[in-house]
């Protein structure tokens, strides 16, 4: 999933399941090669880049959420782990649920060649392998479109969350036709599903290039406005990405971000200029 600003500041492409992590492809392009198949050189190469992301994304929720060290940070679909060692750099308790054995591997490598405590488990996101209230904050970048049952998703990381709890993610827009997780086919957001499903397995089985070589390419597709309706349902408090970035820019970006954050009209141009679904959601 793309990750640019959609105001000319692009940032680290950034995604714990999926297909890249690493600098930022051109827009509608994905890298060439599954995050959960990279080695310890590559994720060490990333982790500068990584760590940048996480201190910029903290700075970002601190306004709505009072995430302090030694809170315990939960990373879902955690791959090699540079997330949760960023995370861990800066002071987090930090967990990771990982399916594929090979990165987690690398996961626990990179920990001992970084010097970075971290606790990376077998799972997967619908069956969070943790405990009621064990987390005060859970992230998941580019995971969401690629499991079983993201409405399964929500309901464990709200189970898993503590009370005031928040959890980030970012993953597929279906109102964007700008994208990154297929080559080849413009405007790929806003085809049927259906037809976005066959043409992703025929991808994955035919031109494993184009869908980055992962073997769950990306099924599902998110409108903004029913994520958060169902987020609200689950007692979220749900704040937007124009929201968390209000306070970053000067001039007519910083102008431009406040009215998405706050009007309904120019958010839907923005959300559509800009591609993804990117939300902080709070426990009550």
């Amino acid at each position: 999933m793309d990750t640019s600003d959609g105001f000319g500041a692009s940032r680290v492409r950034f995604e714990s399941t999926g297909v890249s992590v690493g600098s930022l492809p051109p827009h509608g392009r994905p890298a060439l090669s599954a995050t959960e198949q990279r080695d310890v050189e590559t994720a060490l190469r990333d982790l500068p880049g990584i760590e940048q992301f996480v201190k910029r994304l903290l700075e970002r929720i601190r306004p709505f959420l009072d995430l302090r060290p030694p809170a315990r940070v939960l990373d879902i679909g955690a791959a090699q782990g540079v997330s949760m060692i960023a995370y861990g750099k800066e002071g987090f308790e930090v967990a990771g649920v990982e399916p594929w054995d090979d990165a987690r591997d690398v996961a626990e490598e990179l920990a001992e060649r970084t010097g970075v405590a971290i606790e990376i488990v077998e799972g997967v996101a619908e069956v969070l392998p943790f405990g009621d209230g064990s987390f005060d904050f859970v992230h998941t970048y580019s995971v969401l479109e690629h499991v079983d049952d993201p409405d399964a998703v929500f309901d464990e990381v709200h189970r898993v969350l503590k009370p005031g709890g928040g959890f980030y993610f970012a993953t597929t827009s279906n109102i964007s036709p700008r994208q990154n997780e297929i080559r080849h086919f413009p405007l790929f957001p806003w085809y049927p599903d259906r037809v976005r499903r066959a043409i992703m397995v025929w991808a994955r089985d035919n031109r494993p290039s184009w869908v980055g070589h992962t073997t769950r390419p990306a099924f599902f597709w998110f409108r903004h406005g029913e994520v958060r309706r169902q987020l609200e349902a689950l007692g979220f408090t749900v704040i937007n990405r124009w929201q968390l970035r209000a306070r970053e820019h000067t001039g007519w970006r910083a102008s431009v971000i406040r009215a998405a954050a706050t009007n309904r009209a120019v958010r839907l141009v923005a959300d559509i200029a800009v591609p993804g679904v990117e939300y902080l959601a709070i426990k009550s």
